[in-house]
C-alpha cells in the first residue's frame, strides 16, 4: 500500500510495471488454464464460509459471547472467511481463467495484499487464543486481567495492526496460474527474484507459527496434568486426548504451509510441494468450521437448534464445558 501512494497507482511501481505485454498477452504467455481446479477451489472457499455464517451466529449469542475465548473465535472466524474468498475463491476464478499478474494487476495486487494481511492477522488470533485458553487453565487471575470484559477487544487490537503493517508496508503476494499459488515475485522480471523479499512474512512463518504451536503443545502437557488423577478412559480423558491430537494436527498443517511458503519464495521447489502449501493454507482457515462442527458440542447444537434439528437448549454447564474445552483446538 505504501506503493501505492508512493508512486500514485499500482502500475506506476515499476516493480509491478506490465506494459510489456497486454493482459492476453501475459495469460497466454505465463499462464495455464485450470477449469476443474478453479472450479474446486471456489466449491471449497464457498461451502465453507457458508458453514461459517451459522457458526457465528452461534458464537455471538449471549450465553457463548459473554466468555472472552468465544469472542476470540468469533473474530478469528470472521478472517477466515475473508481470507478463504482470496485463497479459494478469487485463486478458484483466477486459476480458471489462467490468470497471471500481469492478466489482473490491479485486483491481484489488492486481493494479495489483503490475502497476506489476513494469514499474518489470523496468526496472531490463534496465539490469543491458545494464550486465552492457557491462561484460563493454569493462571485464571492472570487470564481474567487480560481478557475479562471489553478487554479481548483490546487485545484483539493488537493482531489488526499487525495484520495492517503486512497491508500496507510488506510486499504482497501475487498469483501465477502455471504454478497455482500466490508468489511475492509477480514473475515480471527474470532476475528481480530477490527484490520482492518479505522478510517480515519470513519472520512470521517461522516465529509466530512456530510459538503458536509450542503454546498448543504447553496447554496439552497443562490439562493432562489437571486430569492425571482422573480414571483412564473416562470422558474427560478422552476430550484431553482428543484435543492434543486434534490440537498437534492442526499445528502440523499450519507450520508445514508456512515453511512451504517461505521456501518456495527463496529457493526452488518441485510443483507438487508448491500446491501443496497452497492447499495447506487453504486447510488451515477452513478446517475450523469441520472441526467445531464435530468437536464443539456448544457450536453444534446451536448449529442444530437454528436449523430446526434439535429442540432442547444445551444448558448452561455443558455450554461452559464445551466452551472452555472444545474450544481450545479452534486454530
Amino acid at each position: 500500500m505504501n506503493n501505492i501512494i508512493k508512486y500514485g497507482s499500482i502500475s506506476a511501481i515499476p516493480l509491478y510495471n506490465c506494459s510489456a505485454h497486454s493482459p492476453e498477452e501475459w495469460s497466454q504467455k505465463d499462464g495455464v488454464q485450470r477449469p476443474i481446479v478453479g472450479i474446486i477451489e471456489m466449491t471449497y472457499g464457498i461451502v465453507v464460509n457458508l458453514l461459517y455464517i451459522p457458526m457465528i451466529s452461534v458464537m455471538m449469542e449471549k450465553e457463548q459471547f459473554k466468555m472472552s475465548c468465544f469472542k476470540i473465535m468469533t473474530f478469528l472466524t470472521i478472517i477466515d472467511i475473508f481470507a478463504l474468498t482470496v485463497n479459494s475463491i478469487i485463486t478458484g476464478f483466477l486459476s480458471y481463467h489462467g490468470a497471471v499478474y500481469c492478466t489482473y494487476p490491479n485486483f491481484i495486487y489488492i486481493s494479495g495484499m489483503a490475502g497476506l494481511g489476513l494469514w499474518c492477522c489470523s496468526c496472531i488470533i490463534a496465539m490469543s487464543l491458545v494464550t486465552n485458553r492457557l491462561l484460563d487453565l493454569i493462571c485464571p487471575s492472570v487470564g481474567a486481567f487480560f481478557f475479562d470484559g471489553n478487554r479481548t477487544f483490546l487485545v484483539l487490537t493488537l493482531p489488526v495492526i499487525y495484520g495492517l503493517y503486512f497491508v500496507f508496508f510488506t510486499t504482497p503476494i501475487a498469483f501465477s496460474s502455471k504454478y497455482l499459488t500466490w508468489f511475492f515475485d509477480p514473475l515480471i522480471f527474470e532476475g528481480k527474484q530477490s527484490e520482492y523479499s518479505n522478510f517480515p512474512h519470513f519472520f512470521n512463518n517461522i516465529m509466530v507459527v512456530a510459538f503458536t504451536c509450542c503454546l498448543y503443545m504447553v496447554f496439552c502437557c497443562a490439562l493432562g496434568t489437571k486430569l492425571k488423577n482422573v480414571d483412564a478412559g473416562s470422558a474427560a480423558q478422552k476430550t484431553s486426548t482428543q484435543i492434543f491430537f486434534q490440537s498437534a494436527m492442526i499445528c502440523a498443517v499450519n507450520q508445514v504451509a508456512s515453511v512451504i511458503y517461505v521456501s518456495m519464495n527463496f529457493i526452488d521447489v518441485p510443483f507438487w510441494l508448491i500446491v501443496l502449501g497452497h492447499v495447506l493454507w487453504e486447510l488451515g482457515h477452513g478446517a475450523p468450521a469441520f472441526i467445531y462442527m464435530n468437536f464443539n458440542r456448544t457450536l453444534r447444537n446451536g448449529i442444530l437448534r437454528k436449523l430446526g434439528l434439535k429442540k432442547s437448549k444445551v444448558n448452561t454447564s455443558t455450554a461452559h464445558h464445551s466452551g472452555r474445552t472444545n474450544v481450545s483446538i479452534a486454530h
